[in-house]
């Protein structure tokens, strides 16, 4: 009998509302139909084989069975909210399921053992005082808010990362920075929080992916100033293209190339006659790779420079 949707895990009194017999459990469980994830809690196995090839869908799916076996509300937080929330992670879901539950929440029943001993992860459980903006469920699973989500990701990452993920969150919206300093304000023992103070003035709302965050970073660490993000350019023919970053003292252009921005020949075509429009209004564009930022920036950072000299030459012909 398979689940979905928020019983892609369920409890025995779930089996009780479906008619069946409790106590037919241990049968199903044991014909390989169903999978013990803790005690009381179980999931189709088909499901379980589905998400086994996708660690972001499994981690999902453990975060719902430890979820459900807590006796108290508990919601995915820090890296587990991140996956909830799809927003970056350096090295993709963690090893251990991260759960909140509100600090006010009964004791005596915190206190009572979780036993799993099918479980694939460990789980953690932290206690916090939460506000009713402070959470929210995302696909019917219980988790902190975005702005949460971020926050106490952050803390647990490195300086850059940090930006990243808060960037993320900040992505066209600009009232996001001044909701994550809030945000920050309410978690003043978060392990880690002295991270998210030092990145929350890197903060832009114009940051489209990681690359775009820790490129801009690592630009400006290296001497660089500080590129507008996210800039229209328009041509007597229309909208040319939405740039990364602009340097417009300098009439220069720079473009972080993911791995998967350009998919086929044609992606290529279209973006060579974007580029020329580019140069055609005036602009030097310079290009680099998630690989050139992360292991020599400072090439990247001459390349720029260089670019500088080079539009000032053509505005001087000009």
């Amino acid at each position: 009998m398979a689940a979905s949707g928020v019983l892609e895990v369920f409890r025995r009194s779930d089996i009780a509302a479906w008619g069946l017999d409790p106590g037919s459990v241990r049968a199903y469980v044991r014909q390989g139909l169903w999978v013990r994830l803790h005690h009381g809690v179980y999931a189709d196995a088909g499901v379980v084989r589905e998400c086994a090839g996708d660690p972001v869908r499994l981690h999902r799916l453990l975060t719902r069975a430890a979820i459900a076996s807590l006796p108290v509300a508990a919601y995915a937080v820090g890296p587990t909210a991140a996956v909830v929330h799809e927003l970056p992670l350096p090295d993709g879901p963690p090893a251990t399921i991260h759960l909140v539950r509100d600090a006010s929440a009964d004791r005596r029943a915190l206190s009572r053992r979780i036993s799993s001993p099918t479980a694939l992860v460990h789980v953690h459980v932290s206690g916090h005082a939460l506000h009713e903006a402070d959470v929210t469920e995302v696909d019917g699973l219980a988790s902190v808010s975005r702005e949460v989500a971020a926050v106490t990701t952050a803390a647990g990452l490195s300086a850059e990362w940090a930006v990243a993920v808060l960037d993320a969150v900040a992505w066209r919206r600009p009232e996001v920075p001044e909701v994550l300093e809030n945000v920050t304000e309410d978690w003043p023992r978060l392990r880690g929080i002295g991270t998210v103070r030092r990145a929350l003035p890197l903060v832009r709302t114009g940051a489209q992916s990681p690359l775009e965050s820790l490129s801009r970073i690592r630009l400006v660490a290296g001497g660089l100033p500080e590129p507008a993000l996210q800039v229209a350019f328009h041509d007597a023919a229309g909208l040319v293209g939405v740039a990364d970053m602009v340097w417009e003292e300098w009439k220069v252009i720079g473009e972080c190339d993911g791995l998967l921005k350009y998919s086929s020949r044609e992606d290529l075509v279209r973006e060579k006659k974007r580029e020329d429009r580019l140069r055609a209004l005036g602009y030097v564009v310079v290009r680099w790779t998630w690989d050139e930022i992360m292991r020599d920036p400072r090439a990247v950072v001459a390349r720029i420079r260089r670019a500088f000299a080079v539009a000032r030459g053509l505005g001087r012909a000009r």
